[in-house]
């Protein structure tokens, strides 16, 4: 509880950090290459966000090397970095599988990135609530995984809550500065959707790695923000640099206008560099609190996180009177309460859904096989799941293996008493 402790209060707070500055640092002035003008370069804060993500790599090696010392080795014979280690050794190519995830995460913030644009920070916020969906979706579509009553109510509940809330941007032409109509509501929330729908591909992918190929989830976030980083200014950033269109419409991009706007504005470096820290610590802390309280938990502290985002919002237009930078409360925020208060619940209700499919799934595996079940029983398995990954596999044989040898043991105890007899 040590480490939760202090998981938890930074997981919320610097998360909220991280949402309200991606957005405050869009309504930011500063001196232009040919005027001055705002600070909306979201392939540049995307670049940020690799950076940040790259920060947890050193982190995670110390990790590392302070488990395997704790573990029984020595400081001498350790080293810090995760250099070869017998069998533990991972190759070239399996670092290079981590590049899949990072495209689709490039993909995903630069949706969001753009669709931030035209939205406020919290329905921003509210709407990354599609994941959920998505990842209900593939994993019927894709993984053929059965989902339970509870399951379709979320999602039902979540579908509700992102209409609603939708509903509420478009009728109060949700951004804060600039109003960019209608149509432009409308672009960032389909944008900030779909990007949803890349990040849930992504996490799949992510558990293929951490699980079949043995990365930490600190690792896997921190190589993802190396590579990133690198494809990001060796190719993303000289790609938009040339790309038709207006400078900050979210396609075309100057990046020497955006290096002398940080280098000449202090307001515009301080948000980025804090930023870049928040969600440092935000990452950090959200493995801690992972592994401390559940991903049950963590859902729930996600949610907290977009009501803070949206109280703090209001703050900064009512307390603060920053309108530029804060969010007003409109005759429709109450329609966007209640598809929070509907995302939420939709939420918690399939979090509960996949705490039930495990104690299932706990209970099955912990009832005694009997030898002549075990191919019954491993054959439920594959038709439960018919298209299993490698480590499904490892778990049946496993499963068949230690069923037999009980089985064996039963045989050998009964021959045993009859020879006593």
């Amino acid at each position: 509880m040590g480490c939760a402790s202090l998981a938890v209060p930074s997981l919320i707070l610097f998360g909220t950090i991280n949402s309200l500055l991606s957005k405050i640092v869009y309504e930011l002035k500063g001196p232009g290459l040919h005027d001055e003008h705002y600070f909306r370069k979201p392939w540049a804060t995307t670049a940020c966000m690799f950076l940040a993500m790259a920060l947890c790599l050193p982190i995670s090696w110390v990790a590392q090397w302070n488990k395997r010392r704790q573990a029984g080795g020595t400081e001498n014979q350790e080293p810090l970095l995760p250099k070869a280690q017998g069998k533990d050794k991972k190759g070239i190519r399996h670092y290079a599988l981590l590049t899949v995830p990072m495209l689709f995460d490039l993909a995903a913030t630069v949706l969001m990135s753009v669709g931030l644009l035209f939205v406020t920070a919290s329905v921003y916020q509210m709407l990354r609530g599609a994941e959920m969906l998505f990842a209900g979706l593939f994993s019927v579509v894709f993984l053929h995984r059965p989902l339970n009553r509870l399951h379709y109510m979320g999602l039902l509940l979540c579908v509700a809550g992102i209409s609603a809330v939708g509903a509420s941007s478009l009728l109060g032409q949700g951004a804060s500065a600039g109003d960019s109509g209608q149509g432009g509501v409308v672009l960032g929330m389909g944008l900030i959707v779909l990007s949803q729908a890349v990040q849930a591909a992504q996490v799949t992918v992510e558990d293929y790695c951490m699980q079949s190929l043995d990365f930490d989830p600190l690792s896997v976030v921190g190589y993802e923000g190396l590579f990133g980083s690198i494809v990001m200014l060796a190719v993303a950033l000289p790609v938009v640099q040339y790309l038709p269109g207006e400078d900050g419409n979210g396609v075309h991009e100057d990046s020497l206008d955006t290096i002398h706007m940080v280098t000449h504005s202090p307001a515009i470096a301080i948000a980025l560099g804090i930023n870049i820290l928040a969600l440092t610590v935000f990452n950090i802390a959200g493995m801690f609190t992972t592994e401390d309280v559940g991903a049950a938990a963590r859902t729930v502290l996600e949610s907290m996180r977009t009501l803070f985002v949206w109280l703090a919002a209001l703050a900064i237009y009512y307390v603060l009177r920053k309108p530029d930078l804060g969010e007003p409360w409109t005759k429709y925020s109450y329609l966007q309460a209640v598809g929070f208060a509907t995302l939420v619940a939709g939420t918690l209700v399939y979090s509960r859904a996949d705490e039930k499919l495990e104690k299932e799934e706990e209970a099955a595996e912990s009832r005694p096989a009997r030898r002549m079940g075990v191919i019954k029983a491993t054959r439920s398995m594959w038709m439960f799941h018919p298209r299993p990954t490698h480590f499904r596999t490892a778990a049946v044989a496993a499963q068949a293996a230690a069923a037999f040898m009980e089985a064996g043991q039963r045989r050998s105890h009964a021959d045993l008493r009859r020879a006593e007899g």
